[in-house]
């Protein structure tokens, strides 16, 4: 037995996870309370309403939205060399989506996209740069799309603490978005990845055109979940513009992306019942749209439980031809 071994502490919590669960549930409670202030009736007769037509067409566009999500992975690995397929980087990104129905935040599946595609770049620097400078990228397209939020929310959310159906504390979060304060979250979030973004840009900087190019495909990726939204939101009765749709998909990304609950569960729902009410929607409208549009979102990473076994064993498998 090896002495110098490092001893642990038995039972010692894990306080990283216990504040992530513990995220989790508060969000969920707040979510569940304000449900319950509503006709269930009437949500299960809206849900209901929704075309069949409607519910395929969405489930279309988060899986073109995986596509877009892949190709822009994709040009910055091939960019580097990487001999890897469209389609076995696609099965990755799959797997990674349905892996963060049960990770922190919704970036959860990039630490098992870094461990998937280390057999096929060889190395950590581009395993780990990868989906670091990807992830950043795509928080680059979406900060373009802030004005948005900070036009059409601004002044409103200043007011919703007074509402009452809105939980005291949810405007305080998005707020801090909207009142051009960053969230000591995102803080976090930026100071965590900011190292490894600096460190991945070092080596893509002699790519500019795979920077540009991955940037461009960031648009598609985000903007086909927010037509699905706007297609459901219209399917409910709700009198939203696609920029109103556009704002809201915003603010929840940046929410939800934040490392305080299980893949957003419950914030983003807290969040978009929140802000469809200030646009003018019934209670009823706003949880179902955010329940439904939930639903369907994990629906479609489903398959990628297919890939996701396969894939852990073949990044457990070494590849003595590559260094680490």
């Amino acid at each position: 037995m090896d002495k110098t071994s490092p001893k642990k502490t038995p039972g010692r919590p894990n306080l990283p996870v216990l504040l992530r669960w513990g995220g989790t549930l508060v969000s969920m409670a707040l979510f569940l309370w304000l449900i319950s202030r509503q006709n269930w009736n009437m949500v299960l007769a809206k849900a209901a309403g929704i075309a069949l037509w409607a519910i395929l067409l969405s489930l279309l566009f988060f899986l073109l939205s995986y596509a877009f999500n892949t190709l822009r992975w994709c040009i910055l690995l091939w960019a580097q060399g990487v001999n890897i397929t469209f389609w076995r980087a696609y099965s990755i990104t799959w797997a990674g989506n349905f892996a963060s129905n049960f990770l922190p935040s919704t970036i959860g599946g990039d630490g098992f996209r870094m461990l998937a595609i280390h057999p096929y770049s060889g190395r950590k620097s581009i395993s780990i740069g990868s989906v670091a400078l990807d992830r950043i990228i795509n928080m680059i397209a979406y900060a373009c799309l802030i004005p948005a939020p900070l036009l059409i929310f601004g002044n409103t959310l200043r007011n919703l603490s007074g509402g009452a159906v809105i939980p005291a504390g949810v405007p305080d979060i998005v707020r801090g978005i909207t009142g051009f304060t960053v969230p000591a979250g995102l803080q976090k979030l930026f100071e965590k990845y900011f190292p490894k973004f600096v460190s991945a840009l070092k080596l893509w900087a002699s790519k500019p055109w795979a920077l540009g190019c991955a940037f461009l495909a960031a648009w598609p990726s985000n903007l086909l979940p927010m037509a699905t939204a706007y297609l459901l939101a219209h399917q409910l009765g709700l009198n939203v513009t696609f920029w109103q749709v556009l704002s809201v998909q915003t603010i929840t990304y940046f929410l939800s992306v934040l490392p305080i609950s299980v893949n957003g569960y419950g914030l983003r729902e807290v969040a978009y019942t929140t802000l469809y009410t200030a646009l003018g929607a019934s209670i009823e409208q706003a949880s179902t749209l955010a329940l439904v549009t939930r639903l369907l979102a994990v629906l479609s990473t489903l398959p990628g439980s297919i890939w996701l076994s396969s894939t852990l064993t073949g990044a457990a498998i070494p590849d003595e031809a590559s260094g680490s």
